[in-house]
């Protein structure tokens, strides 16, 4: 759809949430989250919830776009609530050597399916990017519910995760003794107590870890549902490492048939200081009566609790997808905010559909820190070592996919092969790259 037609039909809106004088939504912030339920089939709140739901958006500091029909019909949602959705909020993304950069993240994307086809997502996508461009963001961030909506805006899917069971009874023991005690909490001790401090040293180490949303802490410490009523089910423990009181890891856990003849042991959230204390709340789980298999739904590629059970046939994947999607806005910023495993230099040409990162860029990393020069302003293939679109960058960007791999799928190009596998050993990552945020 033209840009002329868009407008004769729609109008675009971006606003800040807000609430009324007794904490309620106001109007156009209560419409605007309607519209964001239905498009996800989600129960409208009760007051208390909405409430509680704004308050969230507010303290996230969120920038609200809808797009609102003109010419309503009579009767129809259209008359007050947008009629696509989209959110941005500042989020920072975790490099696992203590360094981070701030991501433009985005959230609540929904076009009603009555105005589907019309150019709703495309406006809303590259005006929320143009102005996170003039906001300086290096890079935009998402989780997506649908693998196949983003990469014609230049997002590249960063990390993957799986959903895993674990039948108990041939987990146990495990092969290697685990180390540290651990003991049972309230979920309110964990909110009140140690869980925001366990999670920021787990973000710190954690390379594409992300800092979590407001309105994630009471759910994943089994305060509230994912329907924002009271958790009645959830339970907690922490661990503590040898010798000392210091916490450096939690489990929230919920048992509940799971649909077939098992109890499942359902994992809520697991977060960890180090492997240590991740491997030992694993045994604690496992340890658990009267449920037949523990599921967790946020299951790094490479689990090494595959490696430590005591049967690893006992380890079965239900489903793996994508998780983070990145973008790249500023291939200099970004590039240059990271670690690097390896020194060396390589230039990188780069495509853009959109046109905020078309360029060719020298990148020299010397001490792990990379320094990087655009030296065109177009993708000079002759001139450079590596072509590949900025989807492609966003992939590889946090060092969970390989250039390697990529290369041998026909998205990464060179013209020497040692030019892909430098560009892999650049870009190995401290540790796995682990996302445990949804937002």
């Amino acid at each position: 759809m033209s840009n002329e037609a868009f407008d004769d039909r729609y109008e675009l809106r971006e606003f800040a949430p807000g609430t009324d004088d007794e904490g309620a939504p106001n109007a156009e912030t209560g419409s605007w989250m309607q519209a964001v339920g239905l498009g996800f089939h989600e129960a409208d709140p009760d007051a208390e919830g909405a409430a509680r739901m704004a308050s969230h958006f507010i303290a996230d500091e969120e920038t609200f776009l809808g797009v609102y029909v003109r010419k309503p019909f009579p009767g129809s949602v259209d008359e007050t609530w947008p009629a696509g959705t989209f959110t941005w909020f500042r989020k920072a993304l975790s490099w696992g050597d203590g360094s981070s950069v701030d991501t433009q993240a985005i959230s609540a994307v929904t076009v009603r399916p009555t105005e589907r086809r019309r150019g709703i997502l495309r406006r809303m996508m590259t005006h929320a990017l143009e102005r996170g461009v003039a906001e300086g963001y290096a890079v935009a961030s998402l989780t997506a519910s649908e693998g196949t909506i983003y990469r014609r805006f230049g997002f590249g899917s960063a990390i993957r995760e799986r959903a895993v069971r674990v039948r108990r009874e041939r987990a146990l023991p495990l092969l290697a003794p685990t180390s540290g005690s651990v003991s049972v909490v309230t979920p309110q001790w964990l909110a009140d107590g140690p869980g925001k401090a366990v999670f920021e040293r787990f973000h710190t180490r954690t390379p594409g870890s992300m800092v979590r949303n407001a309105g994630t802490w009471p759910v994943v410490f089994g305060l509230l549902g994912n329907d924002g009523q009271k958790a009645k089910d959830v339970r907690a423990a922490v661990h503590r490492a040898e010798g000392t009181d210091e916490i450096d890891g939690y489990v929230t856990w919920r048992v509940k048939e799971d649909g077939s003849s098992d109890t499942a042991l359902e994992i809520v959230d697991l977060v960890y200081a180090d492997d240590q204390a991740y491997t030992a709340l694993w045994e604690f789980v496992l340890s658990i009566d009267l449920n037949d298999v523990v599921k967790y739904n946020r299951s790094r590629l490479d689990d090494p609790i595959v490696a430590a059970l005591g049967d690893n046939r006992a380890y079965d994947v239900d489903h793996e997808e994508d998780h983070v999607w990145l973008r790249v806005l500023d291939v200099a910023a970004v590039l240059e905010s990271r670690p690097f495993a390896v020194d060396g230099s390589l230039t990188l040409a780069v495509t853009d559909a959109l046109g905020h990162t078309t360029g060719t860029y020298r990148l020299d990393v010397q001490e792990a820190r990379g320094s990087v020069t655009r030296i065109a302003d177009d993708a000079d293939v002759a001139g450079s070592d590596v072509q590949l679109d900025v989807a492609e960058l966003g992939a590889l960007l946090i060092g969970s996919v390989s250039p390697v791999t990529l290369a041998a799928a026909g998205l990464v190009r060179a013209a020497d092969t040692a030019s892909v596998e430098l560009l892999r050993a650049m870009l190995l990552p401290p540790r796995t790259p682990h996302g445990i945020t949804y937002f």
